[in-house]
């Protein structure tokens, strides 16, 4: 897979030698190629022998410098030139094709790089092998302003007197890691990460999107984290994914941008892992990347609302300022937001940003923030291990007394909220006793709601007695085709419900 392009200049990106005080003459096509490959993910930089700000000057002119990164333009060899740019740009030759007209440069280039692919610009065919390059590339995005942050930090880094730690240290390196159902919104990068990435690609591991889409949404056999980074040369975005199978407590996805390489974002990831699974193996990498716990770097909280919604705002088009609906279904509301054609009008709760019924109890439920809709998943409160110090009493009036204050709560601040019921008739293995919620409490709070849906107005009931045992792990975790048929459920609920709120309001 080709991820750079680099080119020679004179009679090869434009027609004539500048040295030779040529009026050179730019390749429009080629021009184009370049402008092409950036839109589709493929970077270019330069290798040529000429003077630098001469060039530099004649680029600008054609409208062309701002197209390329890490740009070498000097009387230097150009394999060791190459080579620097390649390491500088943290890839690998094998990913590299190198573009001239000299075909000793080209077999210098080839000798100390033997991996490198190369084009002979003079062949009468070359044109239409960068035409086809070009077109066999997905649709992809541009990755110039990523490689501009780090060639701007390779720059300072080669004239740092310390070491490299002290030069991380300076770059007031942050990080935080999304868990769980909160990487939906990342599927379409994550899984581009995955199949494109190969020297940090650990567990050498590809996927469709789709696969891994349901993963993440099994909550029950998969954790996930997805890794962003940024520090004050800028914002490199989403550098990393980790998921781990819960069953067999192995990695399925271990994998980082080379542009993360050496910032200890690898043993960031390991840390979050080991948070959650202490006793995991990756002795096999010990010799790639340092276990020690990187200080140089801040964790940050994705639950922080300003950089849950910056992330956000780079997957989700046109997402609302003030989300219009709230999706309360604990670890489920991520898999029901993604598949919402309302996703960049709704916010969805994860742990620890969470709404319980416990809440209403001592009113701390009104220390949160509600949209005019909430979609709730009640069955999520059915378990005891939901009601710290107050499950004896769950089943001798309290939960019923939280089911009323919480609908008068709703009716009294003009909200509506539709109520997602967990089945009372699956099949047994499907409740989950060790919890309290059995199929005997399941109908009887099921109850609950159905009375408080008969008193207030402000109150919709959705009953999955009807959906397919298939599609759930139990009663309270489910597949992606019930969360599709859910989601799109409650977006027809929606659409329904604000326009009659408008003409109530009328």
């Amino acid at each position: 897979m080709i991820k750079l392009v680099i080119w020679d200049l004179d009679d090869t990106l434009w027609r004539g030698t500048l040295a030779d005080g040529d009026d050179v003459a730019l390749f429009e096509s080629r021009a184009a190629i370049v402008r092409e490959l950036n839109a589709r993910g493929v970077v270019s930089s330069i290798c040529s022998k000429n003077d630098r700000d001469n060039a530099k000057a004649k680029l600008i002119e054609l409208g062309l410098w701002d197209a390329f990164v890490f740009a070498h333009i000097a009387f230097t060899p150009k394999a060791a030139a190459i080579g620097k740019i390649i390491a500088d740009m943290q890839l690998r030759a094998c990913n590299v094709l190198f573009v001239d007209d000299n075909l000793l440069n080209l077999e210098e280039v080839r000798f100390v790089l033997p991996e490198i692919q190369l084009l002979d610009i003079t062949r009468p065919d070359a044109d239409a092998q960068l035409q086809a390059l070009v077109e066999a590339l997905p649709v992809g995005r541009s990755r110039v302003e990523e490689y501009r942050i780090l060639e701007r930090k390779t720059r300072d880094r080669d004239v740092s007197a310390g070491s490299n730690e002290d030069f991380l240290r300076s770059c007031g390196i942050k990080a935080c890691a999304p868990f769980l159902m909160d990487n939906l919104d990342f599927t379409g990068r994550l899984a581009e990460l995955i199949n494109r990435s190969n020297q940090l690609n650990y567990t050498g591991s590809r996927v469709e999107r789709a696969d891994l889409e349901a993963c993440i949404i099994d909550v029950v056999g998969y954790d996930s984290w997805s890794i962003f980074a940024w520090d004050r040369y800028g914002d490199y975005g989403l550098v990393g994914f980790v998921m781990v199978d819960r069953r067999s407590q192995h990695f399925v996805h271990f994998v980082f941008s080379c542009r993360a390489m050496h910032m200890g974002i690898e043993a960031y990831a390991m840390c979050k892992v080991e948070e959650k699974w202490p006793a995991i193996d990756a002795a096999r990498w010990q010799d790639r990347f340092d276990r020690a716990r990187p200080d140089w770097i801040e964790d940050c909280s994705f639950h922080d609302p300003d950089i849950r919604s910056r992330l956000i705002a780079g997957q989700v088009t046109s997402l609302a300022e003030a989300p219009v609906l709230r999706v309360m279904f604990d670890c489920q509301s991520g898999g029901i937001a993604h598949f919402s054609r309302n996703r960049s009008r709704l916010e969805f709760d994860n742990n620890p940003r969470l709404f319980a019924l416990r809440m209403v109890w001592d009113d701390s439920h009104r220390e949160q923030t509600y949209p005019p809709y909430v979609v709730y998943g009640a069955g999520i409160d059915y378990t005891d291990p939901r009601w710290p110090g107050l499950a004896p009493m769950l089943d001798h009036g309290i939960y019923r007394e939280c089911v009323r204050k919480f609908c008068a709560f709703l009716d009294a601040q003009g909200m509506r909220a539709l109520i997602v019921l967990p089945p009372d008739n699956a099949p047994d293995a499907m409740y989950r006793p060790q919890m309290n919620q059995t199929r005997d409490r399941t109908m009887r709070f099921n109850r609950e709601w159905w009375l408080a849906a008969a008193e207030w107005k402000c109150i919709d009931i959705v009953d999955l007695s009807q959906a397919d045992s298939a599609d759930m792990a139990d009663v309270s975790h489910y597949r992606p085709n019930l969360l599709v048929e859910l989601a799109e459920t409650i977006d027809d609920w929606l659409d329904a419900a604000e326009p009659a709120a408008l003409d109530q309001a009328a």
